[in-house]
């Protein structure tokens, strides 16, 4: 079995969670057999592959393209991977929590689609490559896009429930789906001599590029609250790298603060097999983010034998009660979760979600779907 993997325009260039579930589920794919190829442009021939694999709906008008192609050869089945996020909390984020020029597209625009339209432009300027897709967004309709893109694939691939029903009201059109689960890597199942990479330990670990969406600023003054109120020397780690041209505004605040406080550690990059050691010997992993598709640096965390405080319906699909969950618009919210959190014991996770939430088995899973499709 032949299939090409395709993500959206860059994806290789700047990375995201999309690229970790892409690569992830095609190194997997390829221990069952399957020949993968990974393409991130139109450069492509449907006919050469038995099945074409697209991933990212949201944000991204070139996945219109890409399912437009495949179903104009005739016979080439298409397998969309949405990765999708709730319209109502990527709303209240733009509503509530933006910077840079996402102000702009508040201020302009109240539907959602059209501020993905205008950030898209932006986006546009330092990727000539998007240009052509977001303009035909522009006069096409983005929303249409979108909509007609799930129409067109024979399988929809979603990670939870929650994101199955968001794009059944969001798009108001049927279409075939199945959940895949995320996963986390085997370096976070099988057992391992765990290094200390600070000389401190119980700390608070965050994980994800620092951009706004991830709420650092709120972690921040939550974890400062904390400090005040308990009187213990509290240390925060940050892993992620900075946003870039994008975030100059976030960024600037950030780094601020990471200066001011030299309880803040911020690591732009760890390699992700060495990921473990850095969750093990914090006693809370937390991601206020104000959208995920799921909350797999939770599971990582939870996995090693860390505490895990989370936020969103997709998070808790995933986590149930392994977790505290806050709200990501009230640093008190996200403080007294932390604050539960580091009293509570580590916790010890059934063998059944390990064996559950793997790549491997995320792979399975989505070969299952792949084999349905052939066999018709």
């Amino acid at each position: 079995m032949k299939v090409l993997m395709l993500g959206r325009y860059g994806l290789m260039k700047v990375g995201g969670g999309d690229k970790i579930q892409i690569e992830n589920t095609a190194a997997e794919l390829r221990k069952l057999g399957v020949d993968v190829e990974i393409k991130t442009d139109l450069n492509f021939n449907p006919k050469d592959y038995d099945l074409v694999h697209a991933f990212q709906l949201d944000w991204t008008p070139e996945i219109f393209f890409y399912a437009k192609k495949v179903k104009d050869s005739a016979g080439v089945p298409l397998v969309l991977s949405p990765i999708h996020h709730k319209v109502s909390e990527v709303k209240k984020f733009d509503d509530f929590y933006v910077f840079d020029y996402r102000r702009v597209a508040k201020l302009l625009f109240s539907d959602q689609f059209n501020r993905d339209v205008f950030k898209n432009v932006y986006r546009s300027i330092t990727s000539w490559e998007k240009l052509k897709p977001t303009l035909f967004s522009i006069f096409y309709g983005f929303k249409k896009m979108l909509r007609e893109t799930l129409q067109m694939s024979d399988v929809v691939l979603v990670q939870t429930n929650v994101e199955a029903r968001d794009l059944l009201d969001t798009y108001g059109v049927d279409f075939k789906w199945r959940k895949v689960v995320n996963g986390v890597g085997e370096q976070f199942i099988n057992s391992q001599d765990f290094k200390n990479p600070f000389d401190f330990e119980n700390y608070i670990i965050s994980v994800g590029r620092i951009e706004p969406r991830k709420n650092h600023l709120s972690l921040i003054k939550a974890v400062e609250q904390l400090r005040k109120e308990t009187g213990k020397d509290l240390q925060l780690v940050l892993i992620g790298r900075t946003g870039g041209y994008k975030h100059m505004e976030y960024n600037y605040h950030f780094k601020k603060a990471v200066a001011a406080n030299p309880w803040i550690h911020h690591i732009q990059y760890v390699p992700y097999t060495d990921m473990p050691s850095y969750y093990k010997f914090a006693k809370v992993c937390v991601s206020a983010s104000w959208f995920e598709s799921t909350g797999l640096t939770s599971l990582e965390a939870l996995y090693v034998g860390t505490n895990a405080v989370a936020a969103g319906d997709c998070a808790r699909e995933y986590l149930g009660d392994l977790a505290t969950y806050c709200e990501p618009d009230d640093i008190n919210s996200i403080a007294s979760a932390i604050k539960i959190e580091l009293a509570r014991s580590r916790p010890l996770i059934d063998e059944s979600i390990k064996v559950a939430y793997t790549w491997k088995k995320a792979a399975e899973q989505t070969l299952d779907v792949y084999k349905s499709l052939l066999n018709k």
